[in-house]
């Protein structure tokens, strides 16, 4: 049983590696799902670590060229500020094209540029405070969201139906540096 499993995954891999071209050159569309780790590069009173996933559709324009658009969401860890806590969720859409660095030499390596909407949502808790012989003070939870427009550059590798990236998601108030791992299979 062992030994099938085995052969069966090398089965996998090999047809996966051989597919890598249908990505590349071929006017094709794929689509796939991936998860995301988002590292804010704000440091101090920024949010925490994020952790999404995404949705991905890709269109071959040539031999080099793809289009991309991308949906996703990415909720960030709270953070304690000396007892009130923050927290923050973002909805990223993006649109770009990714290009074929690598076909000489590793194919599957690309560049990327995507530009889009970043939708964050913000919360903020802060506890009550009991002051013996005057009550409690203090205390509640505030909300505010915004919508800003980004710009993502990055690079990556796509070993035929897995697709990792790394890109810095550049916006006037959180940005991140986003990880990302994709199954993408062609449509």
């Amino acid at each position: 049983m062992k030994k099938l499993f085995a052969i069966l995954v090398v089965i996998a891999l090999v047809a996966s590696v051989a597919s890598a071209q249908s990505f590349w050159g071929q006017a094709k569309m794929s689509a796939g799902v991936g998860a995301e780790v988002a590292l804010p590069t704000v440091s101090g009173n920024g949010p925490g670590m994020g952790i999404g996933g995404f949705g991905l559709f890709q269109y071959g324009l040539n031999e080099d060229m793809l289009l991309t658009g991308q949906v996703g969401y990415t909720s960030f860890m709270e953070k304690d500020y000396s007892g009130a806590k923050a927290s923050m969720s973002a909805l990223t859409i993006l649109a770009g094209g990714k290009y074929n660095l690598g076909k000489a030499v590793t194919p599957g390596f690309y560049g990327m540029l995507q530009l889009g909407i970043y939708a964050a949502s913000f919360k903020v808790s802060i506890p009550s405070y009991t002051i013996p012989g005057y009550g409690t003070i203090g205390g509640g939870t505030g909300t505010t969201s915004k919508s800003e427009f980004v710009f993502a550059p990055g690079v990556g590798m796509q070993f035929g139906n897995i697709d990792a990236s790394v890109k810095y998601i550049i916006n006037s108030d959180v940005s991140n540096i986003a990880l990302n791992v994709a199954y993408v299979m062609p449509l």
